[in-house]
């Protein structure tokens, strides 16, 4: 077995107020102060001189794939480290500022381009710096635990076959004797992977929530619950230690129990919920069992998409939201977004229904662990499927990875209704989540296939080792 080794760094990389925030609809999108830091946390792993990767989670809601690509540019130009080898993470907090116009906010971060390419040049570098810091890992361990009654699945069913949404639970007039139960389930598993070394050990944690417990009423830089729970944990392991956090499918799953009315938002509720998983990290790293770390393999894929059609009595009723609109512009809201916005981006969508897309879908495999990481926003049930069906003895499964393409709702969630099933929350034909999912489990088969004495494995492409990444595409 060659040693593995790890650098590991995290990166201040906060831009100063004023931005436009991110993750909802808001009357006034500029932040107007710091509550806690956004952080850049990167893991750089190196096995076999040919094997290299690398893994950055950024404090921030979504990033696109040209954001992606400005990333791995920059850490291809300061460090030896192929830059298709860097797996990108967002951690979805709602409260950092947005870097692109996606989610129609072209006009709002126009003026701002130069402090966005500041903010994620210097997010980058959490990569260089890990990549300077490269040390022999004296062990690697996992260790995973269930951490109950923290997540719910957003999407409820009411009684007589409708969709509500659980955040309509903290507002009045809500009765949930209404609602039969949720459309979907939650995965209550917390993976804990630590890089251990003398002093100080390097964590990444994984549990699927979204970190919309402050949401549009809040103006101030936050990275949510992610941000108390990663400095909890490196607490925990002591001085030098670094915890990054790799969401999983949370596309439909948040903090809000819609029969407990007390469970709100704010920095008390992101500070509970974040305390709580890092306890549950604490006690998985205590248990933490050893695990081998070779080979180390990186694959992708680019997966293509069907995008969906809008029909022409949808195009009026856009034309004619819009219209409205115009008289009278829609405010702001904590949750959902507003039929004006769904107008204009359906219009924008029906410009390219006839051009399908590319998606890029990546896999780390890390001796017994395996990392998948999945574009946008990933139905739990999506995760669970990876999780079940993966032949590596650990799985670790991340969505917002490599690019940002909305919600990736299950194929018989569409009938359902609901929010993250509606065109423009949405972009693509029902079955194209389904589809990343055997993307990932196919490259999890070729990477996992070949046996030695203590378990399947290859290079995942029939090499030698040399070859460090696979691409492939698949339509």
């Amino acid at each position: 077995m060659s040693p593995l080794q790890v650098g590991v760094a995290s990166v201040d990389f906060t831009p100063e107020p004023g931005l436009p925030l991110m993750g909802n609809f808001r009357s006034d999108y500029a932040a107007r102060g710091v509550h806690d830091p956004l952080r850049a946390r990167a893991l750089v792993l190196a096995g076999k001189p040919s094997e290299r990767a690398a893994v950055l989670a950024l404090d921030i809601c979504m990033l696109d794939r040209q954001n992606v690509a400005f990333l791995r540019e920059v850490i291809a130009a300061e460090c030896d480290l192929p830059p298709e080898n860097v797996l990108i993470h967002a951690t979805h907090t709602h409260s950092a500022p947005a870097p692109s116009g996606m989610l129609g906010m072209e006009a709002e971060v126009a003026p701002y381009a130069a402090a966005i390419e500041r903010f994620l040049r210097k997010a980058a570098t959490a990569v260089v710096q890990a990549s300077r810091r490269m040390e022999e890992a004296a062990a690697l361990e996992i260790g995973s635990v269930t951490a109950p009654r923290v997540s719910f699945n957003r999407r409820l069913r009411r009684r007589d076959g409708a969709t509500r949404m659980n955040w309509e639970a903290l507002q009045p007039g809500f009765d949930p004797a209404e609602i039969l139960s949720p459309w979907g389930p939650v995965d209550e598993e917390l993976v804990c992977l630590a890089a251990r070394f003398e002093r100080r050990t390097a964590a990444l944690v994984n549990f699927g929530l979204h970190p919309a417990i402050l949401a549009g009423d809040n103006w101030l830089y936050s990275a949510d619950y992610p941000g108390y729970l990663a400095e909890a944990v490196a607490r925990f392991l002591g001085g030098g230690s670094t915890c990054l956090f790799l969401n999983g499918c949370c596309g439909d799953v948040n903090h809000v129990d819609y029969r407990d009315r007390s469970q709100g938002r704010g920095y008390a509720m992101a500070e509970r919920v974040g305390s709580i998983l890092a306890n549950a990290a604490n006690e998985a790293l205590s248990a933490a069992a050893p695990i081998e770390a070779s080979p180390l393999r990186v694959s992708r894929e680019r997966v293509v998409l069907d995008r969906q059609r809008i029909d022409p009595e949808e195009r009026r009723w856009c034309e004619d939201v819009l219209e409205q609109a115009q008289r009278r512009p829609p405010q702001g809201q904590v949750d959902g977004l507003p039929d004006a916005y769904f107008a204009r981006l359906r219009l924008e969508m029906a410009r390219v229904e006839n051009q399908p897309d590319e998606v890029e879908v990546m896999v780390i495999r890390l001796g017994d662990a395996a990392i998948v990481g999945l574009p946008g926003e990933a139905f739990c049930r999506l995760g669970l499927e990876i999780k079940r069906r993966s032949p590596a003895r650990h799985t670790i499964v991340a969505g917002l990875c490599n690019d940002a393409i909305g919600y990736l709702p299950t194929r018989e969630s569409f009938a359902q209704g609901g929010y993250e099933t509606t065109t423009g929350s949405t972009f693509y034909e029902p079955g194209s989540a389904e589809k990343l999912v055997q993307s990932a489990l196919g490259q999890l088969e070729r990477l996992f296939a070949a046996p030695d004495s203590h378990q399947r494995r290859t290079a995942g492409d029939g090499s030698d080792g040399k070859r460090e990444s696979k691409e492939t595409r698949i339509v």
